[in-house]
């Protein structure tokens, strides 16, 4: 990988050596991580807002079930439409920032990164499932036998909606990994090891940056505790991320997880009440606390790392961080 020389020439104003890295030709990999974020995230948030402001207006007036149901349903298709569409214009953004290819963060489908996908999702099912089962087996969750639907009575409907909550859960996890791990991580990388001798340190480094970003995107939907708990989950579909360098397993790790909303039965609609369906429900047997939603994840963390490592291992004979991860914007075009 050859090396940038530095351009230390005096006919660079300040503003271009803040703006452009030492070859003059590109922005620096901290616009290249603050800019596409940026576009992304206020056009995830933006458009949210504007959907739900139009549900407001359009489920007020419905009394009847079936028709909130339906509407409600419509309203999930609309939010992975406006999903969709911001991680589409940050990847694009960041293509365009990077001189790099699509391909290049991770999205290049093959039966390779379908199987990781597939993967993918059993570790988060296993990880999210395992967690639950720590905690009650030390006493803090009650489970349960119980085969739930989604809180509709029409099968058909029902089934409808199990398919545009998936839809719109897929969207999110999506969105969140091709912003958070594969532009943050990917430029921040490139970033930090102009300045590190150590790939490894460089990409912890990315990581690390990563988290809090990650975790402030999920401030006004859970609070402080879903700061800090998607900051944890961070960590795990980073791992995913930087030992494959595809979005594929990560995708597959963060929407298998959703086994937890399931057996928690965790609402996803308050009216109508909808949920994901389940054949174990879990309930608290006393007060939820900060402390035990760490626990919770600390330990889906350690479950889910370990059987990434294994899967990685078994595809790839080693574990390790991923050449595609390290590599720069100049190996992409080549």
């Amino acid at each position: 990988m050859a090396e940038s020389t530095i351009d230390d020439s005096p006919d660079r104003s300040i503003g271009e050596r803040l703006l452009y890295d030492s070859s003059g030709a590109r922005l620096r990999a901290l616009w290249r991580v603050l800019v596409p974020l940026l576009v992304a995230v206020a056009i995830y948030a933006a458009g949210q807002s504007l959907v739900n402001r139009f549900a407001a207006g359009l489920l007020e007036p419905i009394a009847d079930g079936t028709s909130r149901v339906v509407a409600t349903a419509v309203l999930f298709v609309a939010l992975s439409a406006v999903i969709a569409l911001a991680g589409v214009a940050g990847l694009l953004v960041a293509s365009r920032l990077d001189r790099r290819p699509l391909s290049s963060y991770g999205l290049d489908v093959s039966g390779r990164w379908l199987r990781d996908f597939a993967a993918g999702i059993l570790i988060g099912v296993v990880a999210a499932a395992g967690a639950i089962g720590y905690l009650a087996a030390r006493g803090d969750v009650a489970l349960s036998p119980s085969v739930t639907g989604v809180g509709v009575d029409s099968p058909p409907l029902g089934g409808l909606v199990v398919l545009v909550l998936l839809l719109f859960l897929l969207a999110n996890n999506a969105f969140e990994e091709i912003v958070f791990r594969a532009i943050v991580i990917g430029n921040a990388v490139e970033g930090f090891r102009s300045g590190a001798s150590n790939a490894t340190v460089a990409v912890v480094g990315a990581v690390v940056v990563s988290l809090p970003v990650f975790g402030a995107l999920h401030l006004l939907g859970g609070g402080p505790m879903a700061v800090v708990t998607s900051a944890i989950g961070g960590i795990l579909f980073a791992t995913a991320y930087v030992l494959t360098g595809r979005l594929a397993l990560p995708i597959g790790v963060h929407f298998g997880g959703l086994a937890d909303l399931s057996i928690r039965q965790q609402p996803l609609s308050t009216d109508p009440e909808l949920t994901l369906p389940s054949v174990v429900v879990a309930e608290l047997t006393g007060d939820p606390s900060f402390l035990t939603g760490i626990e919770l994840w600390a330990v889906r963390l350690l479950l889910g790392v370990a059987l990434i490592c294994l899967w990685v291992y078994a595809t790839d004979g080693e574990v390790s961080i991923a050449d595609r991860v390290l590599a720069t914007a100049a190996d992409s075009e080549r």
